[in-house]
């Protein structure tokens, strides 16, 4: 781990492959990922206006990946531009075409919780599609 140092765009383990300084570069990093765990058949588990993002959910739906889509964090801005200025739809969990999405209070811990464990078992239990 990276300590706490440069905050939370920069945590790296063994097991999170996924925060990158560049807002929604690691979404196809992670389709890659799920690809793989898919493809050796494991089911271990491991960012929203940029076409890498788009080309990932339609990727991972069509090969059906287990990949959770997660925005963690909305503070009603990318970057410097708020939302209404720069969004037709911010209901984020609404945007990913042919992906079914989810919405949880980020800011109620048990909420967040409760999301991430359905989450978690929508992929790799039950229906083997992606989630936003």
């Amino acid at each position: 781990m990276s300590k706490g140092k440069g905050g939370s765009m920069h945590v790296l383990t063994k097991t999170v492959f996924g925060c990158h300084i560049i807002v929604g570069a690691g979404v196809p990093i992670g389709a890659g990922i799920a690809f793989a765990a898919k493809y050796i058949q494991k089911s271990e588990h491991r960012d929203v206006d940029q076409g890498e993002i788009f080309e990932a959910f339609n990727t991972t739906r069509l090969w059906n990946l287990p990949y959770v889509f997660a925005v963690c964090e909305n503070n009603q801005y990318g970057i410097g531009t708020s939302i209404e200025r720069s969004c037709v739809n911010p209901v984020f969990c609404t945007r990913g075409d042919t992906i079914p999405g989810i919405q949880a209070n980020g800011m109620n811990v048990i909420a967040t919780r409760q999301a991430t464990a359905f989450a978690k078992r929508w992929v790799v239990e039950f229906v083997h599609v992606p989630l936003l």
